[in-house]
């Protein structure tokens, strides 16, 4: 959560102003479908909408939204603050007199409640707001002047295995999940980071495999030309309450590089400046516990173990990602190796977008089996029909470089064990 910033006199009159809004002036269902309309929906069950006096209900908002921080960004919507959402919202509204108006844009231009420069300068020019910022947003997560590209992925075609034991594979109801599997995909996410290119535009993902080494795709990273220009940025994710973290960046080194084309193994072996876990480092007699006792103690090895092992046919599969460059995110079921291809390719069903590249797939070890670089492949049409049926719309198709590959090419840049 972000701490409070509003001045005494600020958060008085801002609560005072919102409470001659119409809809906060009626019952709870219109003030529900107001907040909703302002994209403020989740708070909806966290705020007491039957307060009989609309003072109180904008007061309670305005003390709620502020400690809140940025919302989730929401595609082609402009990244808001939480009561930048509210306070923009309540400016466009029709009937809001023009008074009231220029407050609430003298507002999201002085507490800087939206992560764009280019609307809050917009702002200034049509209200004549002649006021200085007293808090700055994070403009590395403004929207950037051009759409984000994820690195284009290689294409593939899926090769499936011995369908009919998929097909009572992924039809099946076995979805337990062990605590420890879920400790497990905590811990290894920390060791997961967005990779951007440049700072604040999302290009693919990538993960620690020693101290201050990162494995990622080599059409993430083509050469290390391109290093001075991308940071990582490691812990950014959302909160249960909906509240995404900014995360911590890290530049690369750009004296270190070592890859593999995307028609070959398509990896890139890249060097952070700094060792963005050394505060986690384990202690004498750590090694032997469990994931949950680990993140109960805040432990860490600071890197993903890799396994350059057989990777089994139907064996389920984790992938910890970045899709689409949006918070981080885990899947963790319905996931399973389609075919054991060659000696440098998997295939797999995942859920996985651009901006996944790079990402590490996972046995339900944690250990990393593979370096995704290719996904959303359409069923392959030799599958039978009823494989068709169950997989098409369901499931998406993937293709992975696995580590027994990769390995002898980086094996000697990795710690010593």
């Amino acid at each position: 959560m972000a701490d409070q910033f509003l001045s005494l006199t600020d958060r008085q009159q801002l609560a005072k102003t919102l409470s001659n809004v119409y809809d906060l002036k009626m019952g709870p269902a219109a003030r529900a479908a107001f907040l909703e309309t302002a994209g403020l929906g989740r708070f909806v069950p966290t705020v007491n909408l039957a307060a009989e006096a609309p003072r109180t209900l904008a007061a309670e908002l305005v003390t709620r939204l502020e400690p809140f921080g940025m919302l989730p960004p929401v595609p082609s919507q402009p990244h808001y603050h939480a009561l930048g959402a509210l306070v923009d919202y309540v400016r466009q509204l029709s009937d809001t007199p023009a008074a009231d108006a220029r407050l609430m844009a003298e507002m999201m231009v002085k507490y800087q409640l939206i992560a764009d420069p280019a609307y809050l300068e917009r702002l200034q020019s049509e209200y004549q707001i002649d006021v200085a910022p007293v808090r700055q947003a994070d403009l590395s997560l403004a929207p950037p002047t051009d759409p984000p590209a994820p690195a284009e992925e290689p294409d593939f075609e899926p090769v499936v295995g011995d369908q009919d034991a998929l097909e009572l594979i992924v039809n099946s109801v076995d979805n337990f999940i062990d605590i420890d599997m879920l400790a497990g995909a905590i811990y290894t996410a920390q060791a997961v980071g967005r990779i951007e290119l440049p700072k604040g535009r999302a290009h693919g993902t990538g993960f620690l495999v020693g101290p201050n080494l990162m494995l990622t795709n080599h059409h993430v990273f083509k050469s290390k030309d391109v290093l001075t220009s991308a940071v990582v940025r490691f812990d950014y994710h959302a909160n249960a309450d909906g509240a995404t973290t900014q995360g911590r960046v890290y530049e690369f080194q750009p004296d270190f590089y070592v890859g593999s084309p995307d028609t070959e193994l398509d990896f890139a072996l890249v060097k952070i400046k700094g060792e963005p876990l050394a505060d986690y480092k384990l202690q004498p007699g750590d090694e032997d516990l469990g994931y949950l006792e680990l993140l109960r103690r805040g432990r860490h090895r600071g890197y993903l173990l890799l396994a350059p092992r057989d990777i089994v046919e139907h064996e389920r599969v984790n992938i910890i990602q970045h899709p689409n460059g949006n918070p981080q995110k885990v899947v963790l079921t319905q996931n399973y190796v389609l075919a054991n291809m060659s000696a440098d390719r998997v295939h797999y069903l995942a859920d996985t977008q651009p901006g996944s590249s790079g990402s590490p797939v996972l046995n339900r070890y944690w250990e990393v089996i593979a370096l995704h670089h290719s996904g959303g492949a359409h069923p392959p049409q030799k599958a039978s029909n009823n494989l068709q049926k169950v997989l098409k719309g369901l499931y998406k198709f993937n293709e992975g470089i696995p580590i027994r590959a990769i390995m002898p090419k980086i094996e000697r840049h990795l710690p010593q064990k």
